[in-house]
């Protein structure tokens, strides 16, 4: 059995996929009998010139021994956690910096055209193709992630999909006349399409699990709330338990999804391990892999008009809501989703311990 150190990037305060993806990982790797556990540096992205001290922090750390007991494995995830150095190194991408690729110079990034902007931006980039190429197996969590890296960096990777964190958990219910929408609370989420759809779906609420990892943005919500005078039919939840999750999903009319570019989601398929209709947009990246319009949810232009519509016709029609429901259950039933694909990702993940000792690119 191997010892291994699973490596996150904790945003202090927040939650997200990333937080459950790194911690079932670990979980699976104990069940299997090796020694698992989580390293994590705290993430500040603010100023944006603290990015390149961020990679450098993460390249600075010996990741071979501690107190004198050898690291067989590191598992990179999310920038810059792969600028670790180690022999043997995987990495399971859920994203880079996405402000200096996809997202770069638009309405999501704080990264211009500046020369010292530029200046970062290509310091970054090659950093990133660097000490990614350098891994002895590379995989990301969707094709969405991996298009981009082929895309940006010309590297190529495995997509292996992050099975449900609560596995065979899921369940469904008599619906309950409210959208559920589940996730960080930021603008990139793009919380404010089902808050203005929301003033043209009479007879429906909104609840909002989630909490706020970006400056002024739940002012933002918050005064899209006001200015449609929502403020009795939005509740805004927080952080829940698990248990209080299942229930929300499981008593919700649907589940509104629809992410700027999104690189997976894990709400995607907890929405139809519910037997909930999940609700997306054209735009939305990764939950499109998974939803197909009128089957397993609902794919719409990203305007509010176009987000009320389908809100409407769901209420309006349970049938409807039903038979999308019940796809999206078959789906991931069939698709191993719930438990099954954890023996591909960790078979993936750990396929450099059966391999020769590589060092590091630039290492001695």
């Amino acid at each position: 059995m191997a010892r291994i150190l699973v490596l996150g990037v904790k945003v202090p305060f927040s939650h997200g996929g990333q937080d459950v993806l790194v911690s079932t990982l670990v979980k699976q790797l104990k069940e299997r009998g090796h020694e698992a556990d989580i390293v994590e540096i705290p993430f500040n992205p603010l100023p944006k010139q603290n990015l390149i001290t961020q990679a450098a922090l993460w390249r600075s750390f010996d990741f071979e021994n501690f107190c004198g007991r050898k690291i067989d494995l590191v598992i990179a995830t999310k920038f810059p956690s792969y600028y670790a150095r180690h022999p043997r190194k995987s990495v399971w991408l859920v994203h880079q910096l996405r402000s200096i690729y996809d997202l770069y110079a638009g309405q999501y990034s704080d990264i211009g055209d500046d020369p010292r902007d530029e200046s970062m931006r290509r310091m970054l980039h090659d950093g990133d193709t660097k000490v990614l190429r350098e891994c002895a197996y590379r995989s990301a969590i969707s094709n969405n992630v991996a298009e981009r890296l082929k895309a940006f960096n010309d590297l190529g990777s495995e997509v292996l999909y992050p099975p449900l964190p609560l596995g065979t958990g899921y369940r469904c219910e008599a619906a309950e006349p409210y959208i559920l929408s589940v996730g960080r609370i930021c603008r990139i989420k793009r919380l404010d399409l089902v808050i203005n759809a929301l003033a043209m779906t009479p007879g429906l609420r909104l609840k909002v699990v989630g909490v706020s990892d970006e400056p002024d943005a739940m002012q933002f919500f918050q005064n899209e709330v006001k200015k449609h005078d929502l403020g009795s039919r939005i509740d805004f939840l927080g952080r829940v338990s698990n248990e209080d999750l299942v229930t929300l999903y499981a008593k919700s009319l649907a589940v509104f999804y629809a992410p700027f570019d999104e690189d997976y989601g894990y709400v995607t398929l907890e929405a139809m391990a519910s037997s909930k209709p999940l609700v997306t947009a054209t735009d939305s990246g990764g939950t499109l892999e998974f939803v197909r319009h009128d089957e397993t949810g609902l794919v719409l232009e990203p305007t509010p008009a176009a987000f009320a519509q389908a809100f409407n016709r769901l209420r309006d029609d349970s049938a409807l809501a039903e038979r999308i429901g019940r796809a999206g259950r078959a789906f991931i039933e069939s698709s191993g989703m719930m438990t099954a694909g954890w023996d591909r990702v960790i078979d993936g993940l750990l396929s450099p311990l059966r391999e020769p000792l590589q060092r590091c690119a630039g290492e001695g």
